[in-house]
């Protein structure tokens, strides 16, 4: 016997082949194909030469199988248990033999929608004689199912007992305990308490707040004085009669005399500047000593001793290891606030002793302390604080695998990620289970399809395994093409790259990358 799918219009039928060599039971072929028996597949027997042929009508069903591979609730799971109980006790009011059943998760198919479930009777004889083990079929069935996490699972356990302690299987005592189940309270997950300590509040009591502390400030250390000098003794007052010194005549200067320093004559050196340099020294000399201010530098002198704007400036910067150079100009660095350059304080000219009258007796002064030189406080850029734990080495590896040096090495899983797009609005559909349902059943699809009819409530599954990537149709009303090719029911088909997929008529395309 060979099970082949068929779709004819809107309906999918299970065709069994049944071999000329192999006896028919009439009277279970009587009854499921001139009655509709609760938890039956309705039949159709036809005849072609000496091979017999039942199709049986599995429109808008997807098989266990497929109904288990993904999560199932509580309800779920013991509606369909139920279901199948239910059909095989009615095997006994319809005088069929229950050992016609196929008991087998590959032909026992399911409403997603209601859960209601249909059981396929294929009437031959069987010439084993065996019997179908129930216990087994339910215990593997509970067994290998995957339950919601998010609702209590406690039921499981009583499932558990029964069939691993019941000394001999039972179909009624299984579908009382199935429905105590189905009846009793939905209990939430427990969620773990936590023990707090009882809080005891305390008196309060006035506290005195200390003024809040205020960083020091560093005084201004006062600049370091002179020791005081003593005022020379003044001279007696001469005689009213005495005579006063008379000012020296000096001789008229030449605004166009050249004016020369030592440095000057040093540099270029000549008979004229060394007579040049004497006669302004004597003259000097003479000025000083007759109390009339000596000669100021010509403009052009001041203007010789200023530094040229053209000379570069040192302006240093902080690196992190090496000793911080002096800088004269700061700049800004990025992330850090920007402190303004101190430049040292212009001398202050020296206040000159009272110049005492010709011929008149110098006094001793008393010796002054010399004046430590003040450095200017510069600006020091800070380095940079990198991040705690920051590493710039290796190259950080995506998917696993070995590295190749400091390359980066993509993984398998960072390059195939298959998806589906939907060309109506575009939406990009990752394929992220080994099994993806796409249908209108909100409650049990992986996809969800609300805003087309024509969709099944489970219409296709999309199957990933060991790399390669095939469709299934699940017995859909509209039924699935593969580029454009109509694909058979509950049959797998490979998808590649780039096919093109319609769902009755919603159109979607497969990618991997």
């Amino acid at each position: 016997m060979t099970f082949t799918f068929e779709n004819q219009g809107t309906n999918t039928f299970l065709v069994c082949e049944i071999a000329p060599t192999v006896p028919v039971d009439s009277m279970s072929l009587g009854m499921i194909t001139n009655n509709k028996i609760p938890g039956l597949a309705p039949a159709l027997y036809s005849q072609r030469d000496n091979t017999k042929f039942v199709k049986y009508n599995v429109s808008a069903k997807t098989s266990a199988s497929q109904f288990f591979a993904g999560q199932v609730n509580r309800k779920r799971l013991v509606s369909v248990l139920s279901g199948i109980i239910n059909g095989v006790l009615q095997t006994e009011d319809y005088m069929i033999d229950v050992n016609t059943l196929l008991i087998n998760m590959e032909y026992i198919f399911v409403d997603v929608s209601s859960c209601e479930v249909s059981l396929i009777c294929l009437p031959v004889d069987r010439k084993d004689g065996g019997t179908t083990d129930f216990g087994a079929f339910f215990r593997n069935l509970v067994f290998n199912a995957r339950f919601d996490q998010s609702e209590n699972c406690d039921y499981v356990a009583r499932l558990i007992n029964y069939l691993n302690g019941a000394a001999s299987f039972s179909l009624t005592d299984f579908k009382a305990l199935l429905a105590d189940i189905d009846n009793s309270p939905t209990k939430a997950v427990p969620q773990p308490q936590v023990c707090q300590a009882p809080v005891v509040v305390a008196p309060q009591v006035p506290v005195q707040q200390a003024p809040a502390a205020v960083a020091p400030q560093p005084q201004a250390v006062p600049p370091k004085q002179a020791a005081p000098v003593a005022p020379p003794p003044q001279p007696k007052a001469a005689p009213a009669k005495a005579p006063q010194p008379k000012a020296v005549p000096q001789p008229p200067r030449d605004p166009n005399e050249k004016k020369i320093s030592f440095f000057g004559l040093m540099m270029h050196y000549s008979k004229e500047n060394k007579e040049l340099y004497k006669a302004q020294k004597e003259a000097k000399k003479q000025a000083k000593e007759a109390g009339a201010p000596a000669p100021q530098p010509a403009p052009a002198a001041q203007k010789s001793a200023a530094p040229s704007a053209k000379q570069p400036v040192n302006a240093g910067f902080a690196i992190p290891g090496q000793p911080t150079p002096p800088a004269n100009v700061g700049f800004a660095v990025p992330g850090q606030p920007s402190q303004p350059v101190m430049q040292p304080a212009p001398a202050k000219p020296a206040a000159k002793a009272p110049t005492a009258p010709k011929g008149a007796a110098k006094a001793p002064v008393a010796p002054v302390a010399p004046k430590a030189p003040v450095m200017p406080q510069m600006p020091v850029a800070q380095p940079t604080q990198l991040p705690q734990g920051a590493n710039f080495g290796e190259t950080t590896v995506l998917g696993g695998g070995a590295s190749a040096g400091e390359t980066t090495v993509l993984g398998e899983s960072a390059i195939m990620r298959p998806y589906l797009i939907r060309v109506k609005n575009n939406e990009r559909i990752l394929l992220d289970k080994p099994v993806f349902r796409i249908g209108k059943e909100r409650s049990y699809v992986d996809y969800f399809i609300g805003d087309n009819t024509a969709i099944s409530r489970s219409h296709a599954n999309i199957i990933i395994r060991d790399g390669e990537y095939f469709i299934v149709d699940t017995n859909s009303t509209n039924h699935t093409y593969v580029n454009g090719e109509m694909i058979r029911s509950n049959t797998e088909t490979k998808l590649a790259h780039g096919a093109k997929i319609m769902l009755a008529n919603e159109q979607f395309e497969f990618l991997t990358y």
